[in-house]
């Protein structure tokens, strides 16, 4: 095999690596990420949501019920000190992440 073949396989050898590499590393941020929003919350929540008076818990909540809670917040439809603006900061794909995170807590 002359050189010239080698260094496309390489090439294309590299690329295929280097793509393996980045899926996986981006596959393994989907569970930091989903920490990271939920850090936000446990800093009035508690520990994983597990309540820190005079903040209620919010481990165990229903996902459903979560992502109603937080739209009526963002809407204005409930009220609260800080919940409305903290609500509005999401979106709805950041919204369903934490409801999945804090119901399995």
């Amino acid at each position: 095999m002359s050189s010239s073949p080698r260094i496309a396989i390489s090439g294309v050898v590299a690329v295929l690596i280097g793509s393996l590499v980045f899926t996986q590393s981006f596959a393994a941020d989907a569970v930091p990420r989903v920490e990271l929003l939920a850090s936000m919350c446990n800093t009035c929540h508690g520990t994983n949501g597990k309540g820190a008076k005079p903040m209620p818990g919010i481990n165990g909540e229903e996902t459903d019920d979560f992502i109603d809670l937080m739209q009526a917040f963002a809407s204005g439809e409930e009220s609260a000190s800080i919940m409305g603006r903290h609500a509005q900061g999401y979106t709805e794909a950041e919204l369903k992440l934490l409801a999945e995170y804090f119901s399995k807590q």
